[in-house]
C-alpha cells in the first residue's frame, strides 16, 4: 500500500489533479484494501447530540465531547460532502486535491492525499480529522497518538454508499439536517431520470463503456459506482465483465463494441482522452466512435463519490435518451 502511495504526483494543472495512470493506482489502492466492517448508517440519534461517540471504518470508537468547529478533511471527496452539507465554513485544513467548491482554495493544504503531512493537519489546530480509505496508515496512527481524534471512512462503492456517508459527515458534525436535504435532492433528481426512462425494457437499453485510461485500456466494472451510475442513466455497462477498477483488454472491448463510449474530461486539456481515442488504430473503428457517441463527462463528477455524482447520470442519461431526458428535466433545483 504504502509503495504505491509514493507513487503519489506532483501537481497537475488546476487544483493538482491526479494524471491517468496515477489515478488508477489510486483506485487500485481503494479497491485492493481490506475493506473494515463499516456500519450502513448513524444509530439514530435525536437532534445534532452531543458529545457522540461513533465507530469508524477501522473499527476505532471516537468520541466527539462538542460539535467540531475546526476540521481538517483529508479526502476530495470528503471536503465536497462537507461543504454540501453546510460544515464547510468549519473546514480548516484540506488536502491539494481538494478543489471544490472554489471556496477551498483559500484553505490550508496538509499535502497530497497519498502522502499527507500529520505535522501539517495537527497545525491547524483541529478538533476533528476525517480521513479515507487511501490515506497512508503512519498519517492516520501519527494523529491518534496525538489524541487528535479522527474518524476514518470507507470510499463509497455504490450510490446507496454515498448517502450513507453523508449521513455520518452530518452525524458527526452536527449537520444532520443538511445531510438529510443534499440526499433528498439527489434522490429527486435519479428518480426523475429514473421516470423518463422507465418504459425502456432492459433488452433494448444500450450499452456503454467507461475508459479510466486508453493505454492500456482500464474501467470501471461490476461493484463501483460508476457501473451503478451508467445503470442508473439506464444503459448497461459492457465493462462490468470485470469487477472494480480493472484493465480491460482491446479484444474483449471490440467483441462488446458498445453502443457508446464514457470519457472523463482532464485538467488543462478537456478534450485529451476523447482525441485519444479517435486517434487509437482500433478504438477509433468502434461502432460508438462511427456514429458519433463518445461521450465526455466532467472528470470529478464521475470518479468522485461526492454529490455531483448526479450530475454524471444526467448528462449520460441526456446522451443515452436526447428524445426522453432534457438538460432541464434533470438539473439541479
Amino acid at each position: 500500500m504504502n509503495r504505491i502511495a509514493t507513487l503519489a504526483p506532483a501537481p497537475v494543472g488546476r487544483g493538482h489533479r491526479t494524471p491517468p495512470l496515477l489515478l488508477v493506482l489510486g483506485l487500485l489502492l481503494l479497491a485492493g484494501c481490506a475493506r473494515a466492517p463499516q456500519p450502513t448508517a448513524p444509530p439514530p440519534v435525536s437532534g445534532d447530540s452531543f458529545p457522540l461517540t461513533l465507530t469508524d471504518a477501522q473499527g476505532v470508537s471516537v468520541t466527539l465531547p462538542a460539535r467540531p468547529e475546526r476540521i481538517v478533511s483529508v479526502s476530495p471527496t470528503i471536503t465536497e460532502m462537507l461543504f454540501a452539507i453546510g460544515a464547510g465554513d468549519r473546514v480548516v485544513a484540506v488536502t491539494n486535491q481538494c478543489d471544490y467548491p472554489p471556496e477551498v482554495k483559500r484553505l490550508n493544504k496538509v499535502g497530497l492525499w497519498f502522502t499527507p503531512s500529520a505535522e501539517k493537519a495537527l497545525g491547524a489546530r483541529p478538533d476533528l480529522v476525517i480521513g479515507q480509505q487511501g490515506n497512508p496508515s503512519e498519517f492516520i496512527g501519527a494523529l491518534r497518538k496525538s489524541g487528535c481524534p479522527v474518524f476514518t471512512t470507507l470510499e463509497p462503492a455504490s450510490l446507496t454508499d454515498i448517502h450513507a456517508q453523508l449521513r455520518w459527515l452530518g452525524q458527526l458534525t452536527g449537520a444532520r439536517d443538511g445531510a438529510e436535504r443534499v440526499i433528498a435532492q439527489m434522490q429527486q433528481r435519479l428518480a426523475m431520470v429514473e421516470r423518463r426512462i422507465a418504459e425502456v425494457p432492459e433488452s433494448r437499453r444500450p450499452t456503454a463503456f467507461i475508459f479510466l485510461q486508453i493505454g492500456p485500456v482500464w474501467t470501471a466494472g461490476s461493484g463501483t459506482f460508476q457501473d451503478e451510475a451508467i445503470r442508473a442513466a439506464g444503459a448497461r455497462n459492457a465493462g462490468s465483465r470485470v469487477k472494480g477498477f480493472r484493465e480491460f483488454s482491446l479484444e474483449s472491448l471490440v467483441a462488446a463494441d458498445p453502443d457508446f463510449l464514457l470519457v472523463a474530461t482532464m485538467t488543462g486539456d478537456p478534450d485529451m482522452m476523447k482525441r485519444q481515442v479517435l486517434s487509437h488504430p482500433v478504438l477509433k473503428r468502434l461502432t460508438a466512435v462511427r456514429r458519433g457517441r463518445l461521450v465526455v463527462i466532467e472528470e470529478d463528477e464521475i470518479m468522485r463519490a461526492g454529490p455531483r455524482i448526479v450530475n454524471a447520470v444526467a448528462a449520460m442519461a441526456k446522451a443515452f435518451y436526447p428524445d426522453r431526458v432534457s438538460s432541464s428535466a434533470t438539473s439541479a433545483r
